[in-house]
């Protein structure tokens, strides 16, 4: 289109565009069959699509979602490229399923390890940086887990799709506490006075009149009072 042709005036251009009110319709008939198309696709990709996304199961998702794009919206394409291509993708996809199966070290490869997080209320910073996790991010998916302090758990895991297994410890110990710093009422009500807890990673210590010294773990320097989970 060239400049000549633009007029912001055109009301009837920028809501139907260049093509014929009818390709409106086939625009919805193209929608309807990309539909199914997705829909038996992601049935076809198994049930984990559904849920949490491996970094194969992702790009097999992203990579329908850009084939459907296309001929979408643009009259000059057809609907059995990308249909060809969606065969090809759920061929490859089964094929690496039944390839990870029989070859363990090819799993691992492709889907990667799980990563110990946390281990007995500290955290792994090395993981952290590794998966580029902030804590943050942790806290806050921990705190959907109804976590208050580290100290209640003895493992976490990082699965491969992301999710967080957690172990809890069968003796909670005082710990970094997890809450909103805002919630002062309840940082109050969970405070331990016996013990500090770093910042940084959760390494638990006796607590000191006033606390100079770097974490033996992570060497920072900044200690929170440590706090135990109470009851809902």
């Amino acid at each position: 289109m060239k400049q000549v042709d633009i007029s912001l005036s055109d009301v009837t251009r920028l809501v139907l565009g260049s093509h014929p009110p009818l390709f409106l319709l086939e625009v919805v008939i193209r929608a309807l069959i990309c539909f199914v198309i997705i829909i038996v696709a992601l049935r076809l990709l198994g049930r984990r699509v559904a849920s949490q996304y491996t970094l194969i199961e992702l790009s097999a998702v992203i990579t329908l979602a850009g084939t459907m794009g296309v001929p979408l919206l643009d009259d000059k394409r057809g609907l059995l490229p990308p249909l060809l291509i969606v065969i090809g993708l759920l061929a490859m996809q089964h094929l690496m399923g039944h390839i990870s199966l029989r070859y363990r070290p090819v799993d691992r490869l492709l889907v990667g390890p799980e990563r110990i997080a946390l281990e007995d209320g500290r955290l792994q910073l090395d993981t952290l940086r590794g998966t580029v996790l902030s804590r943050e991010k942790m806290f806050s998916l921990l705190r959907c887990r109804g976590v208050q302090q580290l100290g209640q758990l003895s493992r976490v895991y990082l699965e491969p799709s992301g999710a967080l297994t957690l172990i809890w410890s069968d003796t909670p110990q005082p710990g970094l506490p997890i809450v909103p710093h805002d919630d002062k009422a309840l940082l109050a009500a969970m405070q331990d006075d016996g013990h500090l807890a770093c910042a940084s990673c959760g390494h638990v210590i006796e607590q000191q009149p006033a606390p100079n010294c770097a974490c033996t773990r992570c060497h920072a320097q900044h200690w929170l009072p440590a706090c135990v989970s109470v009851e809902d």
